[in-house]
């Protein structure tokens, strides 16, 4: 079905449209260079409890426990030393240590 009048579609009644590009205009900015962050300077303390936490960190949910649970077991390894010879404390050093090591 063809239609006539106004608003034919035939070819003489098409006109040409030209469109022109224009390119968005470019961004200017030039990024900053980027330095790595300089890493923050520890105190003598700061680094003795960072070195707890790294060695005792997994015996307890806790650093403070962590570090009492040590307190003690060197405390009790003091008194097994004293009263039965430092031979029998490094044998119960040595099992200590292996309970340590299975429990993580």
């Amino acid at each position: 079905m063809a239609v006539k009048g106004p608003e034919s579609t035939s070819a003489e009644h098409r006109r040409a449209v030209h469109l022109t590009y224009v390119p968005p205009p470019a961004d200017r900015t030039i990024p900053s260079p980027r330095s790595e962050p300089t890493p923050a300077h520890r105190s003598a303390g700061e680094k003795f409890m960072l070195a707890a936490e790294r060695v005792l960190g997994g015996l307890a949910p806790t650093l403070r426990q962590a570090l009492m649970m040590s307190g003690v077991a060197v405390g009790g390894l003091v008194i097994v030393a004293l009263t039965a010879g430092i031979a029998i404390a490094g044998v119960v050093a040595v099992v200590l240590a292996g309970v340590a090591y299975l429990q993580r």
